[in-house]
């Protein structure tokens, strides 16, 4: 025994050095210094600056017009005091202001600070860009000091697994239809709430593990948990899924009973009535809100059929994989095919894919029970892409079958599983130098500076709405949107010789456009074919009589063409439809005053002026009315 002993001792001292030694090199100042969270955060920030770089002056793009710049929640304030007087304004503005309501706030104080500069509107995109991704790199960090993963193979390598999550995803390409894309605030800013509830959610658990934090100060994050949800909840409706992330983030790396674990999630669990009271509007009877939320489809613009919907989509996530992997070929209005029978190839094949990750994130769960604990992480990244996605690729028929600002928040469990799984390979496979991780590491940064030139070179087009919808016309060349789109970019450019062919084309494509032969009208009434532009604004009434643009734009064709009274009529009809548009009052006046009805046309100039103070041609021509005969000026159409 004696001689045992001794032999231990002695192999234990022998050892002691070569740890020693292996402690010293691990614990080098340089390496360090380099892996200290303030550097990993400013070099994320950096990498998000040098990506965007060119997308501050991109313009307003496709329905921006429409849902920023013409929409007056964003131009007053008010509307956010009093919902109810939104009621009065067009539906779609009416159901965005109330579903999202956080996200079209912030676009209308961006309006009260510099109106209409597209600069502060990027400002403030690329910002929440950047504090998602410090915040994916946060929840990194939080998680692998959670009970589960304490000990853990990965855990001395938290601090890069967070840096290259945090850097793929900030710049990856496919985040810049979320950043660049002024309106799909929307997708980035939910992220933004979403994220950060669980990441305060992590650090109220953590706190409740450590001795020396105050009762108050645990109460205060989990306050601001809940807060974040609910605000989650008012911005966008795929927040939906966020308890049920949070519920999984509590299974997976904390411990617990049951009691002490579900009760304080209740509160988070009650916010998913938020999204259907929400939609529904909160006055509905019992009944029909049940009826409403059992066929989901109601409550949104019924494109295709629920089962085609759902079938499609099963082949739209294997798109969003092999973009997220290889960034190739992106299309802002893809022309995706509809699949309505299981048995197609593309669907099938789609379909037993994701019963396989599914299936592997299932296997990875038990088997880090009784094995490698790490694999919960990469198990944990596979779960939250298809649960976050869940609520835009499943039953409920958008009218937009796929877009990739619906990946800017499933990416993140992408890339944490994927970044995950890579370190886990170099910690088993790669040796104990320490090379594997340098390769590694080395290679994770090659592929985030080509990331980062291709989210430039993807963002170029931004800036130019004649090379972005060229571009996605090359890549949908069927789709009658997309040509559309087209069209009306090179109509804006002075083009109309080639926007009137994009018009034709999209017509050819969809006679029923109501749109295209609207601005097909206007082209050919500025070509001075009068005749033709009537015929085409007609048929656009025809297929639209409830539209005010139409309406209006018909009157404007008839004035110049010297039929007042016809004219007159449009434009009432107009403001009938839409009370608030200024130039349907101003040119309203302008016939009126050729007909001699001075009063009349007084009202209409005083009603443009009450709408807008600011109208330069409303407020010249009252006052030249105040001032001189109406025989000797013409009055002036904006």
């Amino acid at each position: 025994m004696g001689k045992r002993s001794k032999q231990k001792k002695r192999e234990t001292s022998e050892s002691k050095p070569v740890d020693r030694g292996l402690h010293k090199r691990t614990s080098n100042p340089s390496r360090e210094r380099i892996q200290k969270p303030i550097l990993h955060c400013l070099l994320i920030a950096l990498v998000a600056l040098l990506a965007y770089s060119n997308t501050f002056q991109s313009p307003f793009q496709w329905d921006e017009e429409d849902f920023i710049v013409q929409n007056p929640v964003v131009r007053d304030l008010e509307y956010f005091a009093s919902p109810s007087k939104a009621k009065g304004i067009d539906a779609d503005y009416e159901i965005f202001l109330r579903t999202r309501y956080v996200g079209y706030l912030t676009f209308a104080l961006n309006y009260q600070i510099h109106g209409f500069d597209v600069l502060g509107y990027h400002i403030v995109n690329l910002t929440i860009h950047i504090l998602n991704a410090l915040l994916v790199y946060l929840l990194v960090r939080l998680t692998f000091t959670t009970p589960f993963l304490k000990g853990t193979l990965l855990r001395n390598h938290s601090g890069p697994i967070a840096l290259f999550s945090a850097l793929l995803f900030v710049s990856h390409p496919v985040q810049t239809e979320a950043v660049t894309y002024i309106f799909q605030r929307h997708a980035s800013f939910v992220s933004l709430f979403y994220v950060g509830a669980l990441v305060c959610y992590a650090l109220w658990r953590l706190k409740g593990e450590a001795k020396d934090v105050s009762t108050w100060g645990r109460l205060s994050v989990y306050a601001l948990s809940l807060l974040l949800c609910v605000l989650a909840m008012k911005t966008k409706e795929n927040a939906f899924t966020l308890p049920i992330v949070l519920l999984l983030y509590e299974c997976f790396f904390f411990k617990g009973s049951i009691t002490s674990r579900g009760i304080p999630l209740v509160p988070f669990l009650l916010t998913l009535v938020i999204v259907p009271f929400t939609l529904l509007g909160g006055e509905k009877p019992l009944g029909q809100m049940m009826d409403r939320i059992l066929d989901p489809s109601s409550l949104l613009t019924k494109g295709v059929a629920k089962e085609t919907y759902l079938l499609t989509q099963f082949r739209v996530m294997v798109t969003y994989l092999r973009l997220l992997l290889i960034p190739v070929n992106q299309n802002l209005d893809y022309d995706y095919p509809l699949f309505s029978n299981l048995l197609t190839p593309e669907v099938l094949l789609s379909l037993l894919l994701h019963v396989a990750l599914l299936g592997v994130a299932v296997y990875l769960f038990l088997k880090s029970k009784s094995t490698l604990r790490d694999w919960r992480m990469i198990s944990f990244g596979i779960l939250w892409f298809y649960v976050t996605l869940s609520v835009e690729s499943t039953v409920i028929p958008l009218k937009m079958i796929i877009c990739e600002y619906r990946m800017y928040l499933p990416s993140l469990g992408f890339f944490i599983a994927a970044v995950s799984l890579i370190f886990l390979g170099v910690v088993r496979f790669g040796g104990t130098s320490g090379r594997g991780r340098k390769y590694v590491m080395v290679c994770l940064a090659c592929v985030v500076g080509l990331l980062s030139v291709l989210t430039f070179a993807r963002n170029s087009l931004w800036t130019d709405p004649v090379r972005l919808w060229g571009d996605t016309a090359r890549k949908s060349p069927a789709s009658a949107r997309t040509r559309y789109n087209f069209g009306l970019a090179l109509a804006r450019q002075g083009r109309f010789d080639e926007a009137a062919k994009e018009f034709q084309t999209t017509l050819n494509l969809n006679p029923q456009d109501a749109k295209a032969h609207l601005n097909l009208g206007l082209i050919y009434d500025r070509q001075n074919r009068p005749e033709d532009a009537l015929q085409e604004l007609q048929v656009a009434l025809d297929l639209e009589p409830n539209n005010a643009k139409i309406h209006y734009n018909l009157g404007v064709t008839l004035a110049r063409g010297g039929r007042t009274e016809e004219a007159k009529k449009a434009f009432e009809n107009a403001i009938k439809l839409n009370p608030y548009d200024v130039s349907s009052h101003n040119n309203l006046g302008v016939v009126l005053v050729q007909q001699g009805r001075i009063k009349e046309a007084m009202k209409e100039f005083e009603a443009a002026l009450q709408l807008d103070p600011d109208h330069a041609s409303a407020r010249r021509n009252l006052e030249k009315l105040r001032r001189v005969s109406p025989s000797s000026w013409p009055p002036s159409a904006p």
